[in-house]
């Protein structure tokens, strides 16, 4: 079986793509970029990638797709017939869509949680450096990618059982938390590794989220610049989905802020990278060691 390397790229649908752009330079410390000249996208970059966010225009604000890299031609051949085999619907990209990525080729399905996802090879390095818009020294991506994201699975068992066995993700923790309200069910959250060592590229979230999205995560090299990036974002007004603190399972020290649009980034620093294997997942019923004092403020 071919697995997928990492998250390569997220792709927003805004309605102010410009709106986003700034958030992600002016208070993460990301770097705007002109892309491929896209009619009006957006392009935040990271680090030596030509991007690694792509803000498309859009009648809604959404979260579109996550980009997971495979190493060449023969391998995205091999998962979309992973995927066919699974029953899937796997459909090449465009020519100008895969420049709009920076990617040699992809191809894109949805998940049986009906997330899209894209699946790509051919991202070279960009001859741009990266320059921080604000103070970020660096992104931890190297060789483990993005980040990660978190996305709607009510069909947990189904949508868990796609990604292992049809895609190669590996389990990192299983989190178990009580019913947020009176009749509703508990909460799950199974979080799953890539072909990295990153502690989780995905984690699947037994609740529907609206915008498509329960969070993305960025991590930064120093546990300064995320106290900075919390400082620019109170002073700034924007609000805050949880307060600083520190998860159990991938050890992330971290505060989670509410983008444009109602995208969720977690904005962390420390974060576990592993040995599969000498790793046994675990299954937990805390989330954080302290901290994370989570309030989703009122529309």
């Amino acid at each position: 079986m071919i697995k997928l390397s990492n998250l390569g790229y997220v792709i927003l649908s805004m309605q102010d793509p410009a709106s986003w752009q700034a958030f992600g330079t002016d208070m993460l410390g990301m770097m705007a970029v002109p892309g491929n000249g896209a009619e009006g996208h957006c392009f935040l970059k990271m680090d030596e990638a030509p991007h690694r966010i792509i803000i498309e225009p859009a009648s809604d604000d959404r979260f579109a797709c996550g980009g997971w890299e495979v190493a060449d031609a023969n391998a995205l051949a091999a998962v979309a017939k992973q995927l066919e085999a699974a029953g899937c619907t796997v459909t090449p990209g465009t020519a100008e869509e895969s420049d709009v990525r920076a990617v040699t080729a992809f191809v894109h399905t949805n998940d049986p949680a009906g997330n899209r996802l894209e699946v790509f090879h051919g991202r070279a390095s960009d001859a741009t450096p990266f320059t921080s818009a604000t103070d970020v020294n660096r992104f931890v991506t190297e060789g483990i990618g993005l980040g990660h994201i978190v996305v709607p699975a009510p069909n947990m068992d189904e949508t868990h059982d796609f990604y292992a066995s049809v895609l190669g993700f590996g389990d990192s923790d299983d989190l178990n938390l009580p019913a947020p309200a009176e009749g509703v069910p508990p909460m799950r959250i199974r979080f799953m590794h890539a072909d990295n060592p990153r502690h989780h590229s995905l984690a699947l979230f037994n609740f529907p989220a609206e915008n498509g999205l329960v969070h993305m995560m960025v991590e930064v090299d120093e546990l300064d610049t995320v106290g900075k990036a919390l400082d620019r974002i109170n002073a700034a007004g924007i609000p805050l989905m949880s307060s600083l603190g520190r998860h159990c399972n991938d050890n992330m020290l971290s505060f989670y802020v509410i983008g444009p649009g109602g995208i969720i980034v977690e904005y962390g620093w420390d974060g576990l990278q592993l040995d599969w294997d000498n790793f046994e997942p675990t299954v937990s019923t805390e989330g954080d060691t302290w901290g994370h004092h989570y309030n989703m403020p009122s529309e």
